[in-house]
């Protein structure tokens, strides 16, 4: 294999975090030799290919940033490296980099193994340093080597981290390579140990008058009591010193807020005294005149309304007062108040009342509803873009969909993942389908929206209000939520809002393409409350046995329906290139029966192997080389080609070990052989 092959295979095998796959932080490097330096530089670009320049994390940065996929197939396309990360602010992960510190044999620091053996964390591209993944923001700092055991550097808003995917063992053996811990004592010791106890530098914006005077909130002893009564003293320090540093902004810094602080820390397992305590207070003071933003008691209330799940007492009463003056300035009536005659928000109708009786409306009858929410999720490779899109197409169309009624309707696809791929989807649906692309009558939208922001929602308005869009498709709301916090309530619940407001504004039904979580049985990624905000909710799988549509969630309808199917390969010609063009359609087919967790592949080497397999196509019709499998196998296992002292030296025997597996598997039915080319079963050619 040539140097270049094994660099390609090497980038096509990696694996990083799932939950760092579809953030668009992601770009592409390779070494560069600089004038005067021996060492070669490890050069930045975006994934089309231009160096990366600017500010980090400016528009025009977040712009060409993009996934990891995206960033892995560019590196591959043009020769690169290999990819890289860019942690932006408020991107909620800090990279931690650990330079020379591994010994010759093997060995690390202590230090640095209570660290890494509790999250994501990898071999830098010389072998000689280690990389980790945590979450949570320590800044960006850097400890030289020289007069240290090893180098050691933070990024959280800066630069960018180059991924090997070189993964360490005890990472796959103890958390799994997809884990990323939170940041714990361990790491936070060894930061003040290198870099000191002053808090990490917090980006503002400079513009901003308000910064450094933010009001306070003018609260009472008593209800600053009532406070630190929800809140556990045994907290993280971060958050026990913000609350430290909150009350101190309430009270100017006088003693009373301190009292505040000490009496509730005393209760502490981790409190060691007064004395302690006020060297803290008293830094505090160090930040006033400082370009910061204060913490103000604002971030104490919602620490107290996260932990006990309720307002504070004097809120509640604040409420029950407006609510009673409310109620005095109600006309006295006799008997029931009809809708009509009630001017409130929220009439109360009779139970007989028609607009209780309404029909439900379809799209596809039994399948989508005219609602305002739908989501379809699905893992990466599962087929759940196609699925979208033969949806989509039937309702563009008005044919019939799987047996079930379609109203036709005008349907436009918002492509922000795979743009590049959503025209020959389209050429291939129009090829089996035996339609004239011109006559097809689906709307498509490229360039990807942020629906965090109210301007681009304002914008996406105008677009579908102008297309009179009946349903529009967001494929994948990961890419239309960028740098978002897809666990977080905050950013979740703003992103679905917004949506909200597109189906309210033009009348159209919203149906949302979104990512698995790690876990299959637990639905869709990221924050719970989508899958509860959604009016109908669909699953694609995809296993052995073939792959699966199901409805997980419908609110008006059976929520038992299923489909089976396949991704047939459509021959599209050549392109510019010559080179041969392919994709996908929808092929329907009985729902493959669900196997037994006892009847998948024994041992996690026969499981990578299989992983190995789908990736290379064999969970397509058009099946995986078997040669291009071995090819990608044998990176998994590692050698050692140098001799032991006083040994003859061993043989590669890894393409034998790799053959022997395949064999195995395919004798157990997990795989079939057809010429020189491997298959899933339900793929294989009959």
């Amino acid at each position: 294999m040539t140097r270049q092959s094994a660099s390609v295979t090497k980038i096509m095998s990696m694996e990083v975090p799932e939950d760092l796959r579809e953030i668009p932080a992601w770009l592409i490097w390779r070494l560069e030799s600089q004038e005067g330096e021996a060492k070669g530089r490890k050069v930045p670009y975006w994934a089309d290919g231009m160096r990366r320049y600017g500010p980090n994390g400016s528009g025009n940065d977040r712009e060409r940033l993009t996934t990891f996929v995206a960033a892995r197939d560019a590196a591959v396309r043009m020769g690169y490296d290999g990819v890289g990360f860019a942690p932006l602010p408020g991107c909620g992960y800090t990279f931690l980099d650990f330079d020379n510190c591994v010994d010759v044999d093997g060995s690390l620091p202590r230090e640095i193994e209570q660290i890494v053996g509790r999250t994501y964390a990898e071999y830098s591209p010389s072998g000689k340093g280690i990389r980790a993944a945590l979450k949570g923001d320590l800044g960006n700092r850097k400890s030289p080597t020289a007069g240290n055991e090893y180098g050691f550097e933070t990024f959280s808003t800066s630069g960018f981290v180059t991924f090997t995917g070189h993964i360490l063992a005890a990472c796959k053996l103890i958390r799994g390579a997809d884990h990323i811990a939170e940041i714990d004592d361990n790491v936070r010791s060894l930061c003040e140990k290198r870099f000191g106890s002053a808090q990490p530098q917090v980006e503002v914006d400079p513009k901003d008058f308000m910064i450094g005077r933010e009001p306070r909130l003018g609260l009472s002893v008593e209800q600053m009591e009532e406070l630190l009564s929800a809140l556990d003293p045994d907290m993280g320090r971060d958050d026990w010193i913000r609350v430290g540093m909150a009350l101190h902004h309430e009270t100017t810094g006088d003693d009373t807020g301190f009292e505040l602080w000490d009496e509730w820390s005393s209760d502490g397992a981790k409190y060691t005294s007064t004395e302690g305590l006020r060297k803290d207070w008293d830094s505090f003071d160090r930040r006033k005149g400082q370009r910061r933003r204060q913490v103000t008691m604002a971030s104490v209330i919602k620490m107290a309304k996260d932990a006990g799940n309720r307002a504070p007492k004097w809120e509640a009463d604040n409420l029950r007062h407006l609510v009673e003056e409310e109620l005095e300035k109600l006309p006295r009536v006799d008997g029931v108040r009809t809708p009509e005659d009630f001017s409130g928000k929220f009439p109360i109708y009779s139970a007989g009342d028609p607009i209780l009786h309404q029909p439900c409306e379809w799209h596809i009858k039994g399948v989508i509803p005219k609602a305002d929410l739908i989501v379809l999720y699905g893992a990466s490779g599962s087929g759940k873009s196609f699925v979208a899109l033969d949806m989509a197409a039937a309702i563009a169309q008005g044919v019939s969909w799987q047996g079930h009624r379609v109203n036709k309707a005008n349907a436009v696809i918002i492509a922000a993942e795979g743009a590049g791929g959503v025209g020959k989807r389209i050429r291939a649906y129009c090829n089996r389908h035996g339609i004239n692309e011109a006559d097809f009558d689906l709307g498509v939208i490229i360039q990807p929206p942020d629906v965090i922001k109210d301007v681009d929602i304002t914008e996406l308005a105008k677009a579908l209000k102008e297309h009179a869009a009946d349903i529009f498709v967001i494929d994948t709301f990961a890419q239309v939520t960028p740098g978002a916090n897809e666990n977080s309530s905050e950013d979740m619940g703003r992103a679905l809002r917004n949506i909200r407001i597109l189906t309210q504004v033009t009348g159209a039904t919203a149906l949302i393409v979104h990512h698995a979580g790690k876990d299959a049985a637990r639905g869709a990624r990221g924050w719970s409350g989508i899958r509860a905000a959604a009016d109908a909710e669909l699953e694609v799988s995809a296993n052995d046995s073939g792959r699966l549509l199901k409805i997980t969630k419908m609110k008006d309808g059976d929520d038992n329906l299923a489909w089976g199917f396949h991704l047939n390969v459509i021959d599209l010609g050549v392109d510019f290139d010559g080179d041969p063009e392919t994709s996908c359609v929808v092929e329907y087919v009985p729902a493959p029966q669900k196997k037994n967790k006892a009847d998948g592949p024994k041992g996690a080497r026969q499981r990578d192997i299989m992983n190995r397999a789908r990736q290379c196509g064999a969970g397509t019709s058009e099946g995986a080389l078997t040669q291009d499998v071995i090819d990608a196998c044998v990176e998994l296992i590692p050698f050692e080609p140098q001799p032991a002292e006083g040994s003859k030296g061993r043989r590669d025997q890894r393409r034998t070990s790799v053959k022997r597996a395949l064999d195995r598997l395919c004798e157990q039915g997990h795989l079939k052989t057809h010429h020189d080319r491997l298959y899933l079963p339900s793929e294989a050619p009959s």
